[in-house]
């Protein structure tokens, strides 16, 4: 059996999914025995930056659409709630009082680097820095393991504790020199970045088998039409957010794959009252949803209460790099600008928003949020992760009891963000292309996607 089939056999054991239509998976027996066409390549447009891709970093638009076709957690989450070993031999073993966690033998990434119990250790710390704090709340830093090379000890750890928080996507096993720009893991495509295409190929030593497609080719676009007019004249595969421009595309079919993250409105406290926990959701609540129609945003509730700023002047920082998040900009800034508290949207680079968060001086920003994990306790802790690192590790070790349906924008009360909206992978695709689902239900999993071989 190749490796294709291989990744599979085993995802399709984790529960992985195909929709119905251009989604529908391919009959399990026909599966088995081997017809998933194996070649091709697909292609699209994107209104997000290509420049970067950081598994780690939980506002990374570029990962939140493709961290899991190119990076793999040490450990997945079943249908029932249970975690299982990917990356990793068996679930944590217990020694003592301490958990480890071992990974399988000749692991290699796509780049061909050697992975052993350093990276595991490497990983979960460069995490922990970055996206993952709330997540890995309750485990403690991991060490090498004194005789096995392949092996992390997390010292005073209750193993399914660890497992459960080592299964969280922003927790991929990366290797310790993994680099952004030319990112590096053991997904089942290799990942290529330049500054208006990110290209996907097939990684042949992926951990859980290789992708099925040869390429996936990712081109950044500077607006939101790019895709659509490019779909809609048959140059593209996908459609971002649509099946054409004008006119949907002849045979095209509709997809909705779930959420790859939210776009937040944050403030900081440099601005005043109107920068207290509680207020930016006030004001995106009564962001009037036929103002942001052409966005293509999901989950606009009807509009209530007053979008008015009563802040300082300010400038609605956004990345410049990301048309998506830069036309939300342009159509909140007005909406939320009054005389004496203008608002005026203000692309800048993502290393410069980085900068003025950091420092507190970010007193208004448009920012996409990613997921933590399923349910409404990660999506609290994303949320909060994204406001402040000490509210989120607080709310991890005392977590409040949620609606387990709970929708984002009512769990922001205590923070300085609102939720705007969704951001959904959705859009129009050729019949002959069979987009995967992921194992978890939200998203796509790129590696089990195919093009289905012209009929004779």
């Amino acid at each position: 059996m190749s490796r294709a089939l291989a990744r599979r056999a085993f995802l399709g054991g984790a529960g992985a999914l195909l929709g119905a239509a251009a989604l529908a998976a391919l009959p399990r027996r026909a599966r088995a025995m081997g017809r998933t066409p194996l070649g091709g390549r697909v292609s699209m447009h994107l209104p997000w930056p290509t420049s970067s891709l950081d598994p780690h970093d939980l506002s990374d638009p570029a990962a939140a659409l493709f961290a899991p076709a190119i990076a793999d957690s040490l450990y997945g989450i079943d249908a029932s709630g249970n975690p299982y070993p990917t990356l990793a031999s068996a679930l944590p073993s217990r020694d003592g009082d301490a958990a480890v966690v071992r990974l399988r033998e000749g692991l290699r990434t796509a780049r061909l680097v050697k992975l052993d119990g350093r990276d595991i250790v490497s990983s979960v710390e460069r995490a922990r820095a970055r996206g993952a704090a709330a997540a890995l709340a309750e485990v403690p830093r991991p060490e090498r393991h004194p005789k096995d090379p392949l092996a992390a000890v997390f010292p005073r750890a209750d193993p399914g504790r660890v497992a459960r928080a080592l299964a969280s996507p922003m927790v991929a096993l990366l290797p310790r020199s993994f680099d952004p720009a030319a990112p590096d893991g053991t997904g089942a495509f290799r990942a290529d970045l330049g500054p208006r295409q990110i290209t996907l190929t097939r990684n042949d030593v992926a951990a859980r088998g290789a992708a099925f497609l040869d390429a996936i080719e990712v081109i950044r676009s500077d607006d939101l039409t790019t895709s659509l007019r490019a779909f809609e004249t048959e140059r593209d595969d996908l459609g971002w957010l649509g099946a054409g421009l004008h006119t949907n595309r002849r045979g095209a079919v509709r997809f909705d794959l779930g959420v790859a993250g939210w776009i937040v409105l944050t403030t900081s406290p440099d601005a005043g009252l109107f920068g207290q926990p509680g207020v930016a959701q006030r004001l995106v609540d009564a962001l009037p949803p036929e103002r942001l129609a052409h966005l293509g945003l999901v989950g606009l509730p009807k509009a209530h209460g007053d979008p008015a700023w009563g802040g300082p002047p300010a400038e609605l920082l956004v990345d410049e790099s990301a048309a998506h998040l830069v036309e939300v900009a342009e159509a909140v800034a007005p909406i939320l600008s009054r005389p004496g508290h203008e608002v005026t949207a203000e692309p800048v680079s993502r290393a410069e928003l980085g900068r003025r968060r950091a420092r507190g001086t970010a007193t208004l920003a448009i920012e996409l949020v990613r997921p933590l994990g399923p349910g409404s306790l990660n999506a609290l802790l994303a949320l909060a992760t994204a406001d402040s690192r000490s509210r989120a590790l607080d709310l991890a070790r005392h977590p409040p009891r949620l609606a387990p349906a709970a929708a984002p924008r009512s769990l922001t009360a205590t923070l300085r963000l609102g939720v705007i909206a969704e951001v959904r992978i959705a859009g129009g695709v050729m019949p002959d292309i069979a987009l995967a689902r992921a194992a978890t239900g939200e998203g796509w999993d790129l590696g089990a996607t195919f093009r289905r071989s012209a009929r004779r």
